[in-house]
């Protein structure tokens, strides 16, 4: 309706100029009057696309009925963390090892700016291991304050029992440079290979996934696909 205001606006205003520059159109000042009603409708023409513009975006982001507080509009600056719980057929759980860091991880990493989650994951799994995952489940979050880093918020995403199929791709896979190892550990071992933080987020994670806890990840509402 707005815009359909805004069309019918500029065409009647460009009549009534042209209305009101006709009476007098061979008098001494018509074409000072021509001229003038001719860059005003050219003026509201060309303003039109903002308009559009506006419109549209009103439409999308309704106003606000308050201005919004400062922490919503430059938010701290924070990492998202993004890895996957990957189980075999034993039970055993997927690791990796980093040039960056001792110890072995769940494969992962961070997300890039305007990334969406599942597909930061998805990403980093792939590259990591070769697999392609839906991850479209949530086993546990860790929230890591700034200390080396800026603080962060790391998830774990459920990445499933892997096929034979599977198993053969991880193990043909060429990970970059940067991951060194690629170990197959079952629980009780976790423990000696993994730093205490990240073995202590994947006990949490491997725990909800014993009791059948686990969140969808939602985009907007919207299970993620």
């Amino acid at each position: 309706m707005k815009l359909l205001g805004a069309v019918l606006g500029v065409a009647a205003l460009s009549a009534l100029t042209a209305a009101a520059c006709w009476p007098i159109h061979d008098g001494p000042l018509a074409p000072q009057l021509l001229i003038s009603g001719l860059i005003l409708t050219a003026g509201i023409c060309a303003g039109l696309p903002a308009c559009f513009t506006w419109l549209s975006h009103e439409q999308e982001h309704p106003r606000m009925l308050h201005n919004l507080p400062t922490i919503l509009t430059t938010p701290p600056r924070r990492r998202l963390g993004h890895q996957t719980l990957i189980l075999n057929r034993d039970g055993a759980v997927l690791l990796i090892g980093t040039a960056y860091r001792s110890g072995l991880t769940l494969p992962g990493g961070s997300a890039e700016a305007n990334e969406l989650p599942h597909l930061a994951a998805r990403r980093h799994t792939e590259t990591e291991t070769g697999l392609v995952l839906p991850l479209r489940h949530i086993l546990a979050t860790d929230y890591v304050d700034a200390r080396t880093l800026p603080e962060g918020i790391n998830f774990v995403y459920w990445g499933g029992h892997l096929t034979p199929a599977q198993e053969d791709i991880v193990a043909r896979h060429r990970p970059p440079a940067t991951i060194t190892a690629v170990h197959w550990l079952h629980p009780h071992q976790l423990a000696d290979a993994m730093p205490p933080d990240q073995h202590r987020r994947t006990t949490h994670a491997l725990t909800a996934l014993t009791r059948g806890i686990h969140l969808p990840l939602l985009l907007r509402g919207t299970p993620a696909e």
